[in-house]
């Protein structure tokens, strides 16, 4: 019994210390954003930032949200003789009576090259679809729903050289 109680002592730990393999094969590390390449380090940015820029640098029109619409869309008209590859706007909400519904800055990035038109879409403001653009076509339940205009300014653009 003593020899028993011995060997156990002994190939107990020996048993518990054998190694295991658990590394799963074929995973690799993401790259952080602070890990860059040589080529990415020693590549110059080639943009160029344009703040309050000139009337009719760019243009806005066409804007449009219906009523049930989770979006809103526009178009920009770009008027310049660089390709724009980024837009920070400010868009202010107004009922019939110019008091503010609501205010907000966005930034997007959209390719628009010089002498072009492209359209713009981004997440609407209106997440609970009771309001809708005053020019968009009058859903028959709208009784509830509250119509509003909208004045969009364009802030910053930035440029592709």
């Amino acid at each position: 019994m003593r020899i028993l109680i011995i060997l156990s002592f002994i190939l107990l730990p020996a048993l518990v210390l054998q190694a295991q393999d658990t590394t799963r094969r074929g995973l690799r590390a993401k790259k952080t954003d602070t890990e860059q390449t040589r080529e990415e380090v020693a590549a110059p940015a080639h943009t160029d930032t344009l703040v309050t820029p000139k009337p009719h640098t760019l243009d806005i029109s066409g804007y449009d949200k219906p009523l049930r619409s989770r979006r809103e869309t526009f178009f920009a008209s770009n008027n310049c003789d660089m390709q724009v590859s980024a837009m920070t706007f400010t868009i202010t909400y107004t009922d019939r009576s110019a008091r503010q519904l609501h205010k907000r800055s966005e930034h997007i990035d959209v390719a628009i090259p010089a002498g072009e038109t492209r359209q713009v879409s981004f997440k609407s403001w209106d997440s609970q679809f009771a309001f809708y653009y005053i020019k968009s076509p009058v859903p028959e339940r709208a009784r509830q729903a509250t119509p509003y205009e909208v004045k969009i300014s364009v802030d910053t653009l930035f440029f592709n050289r």
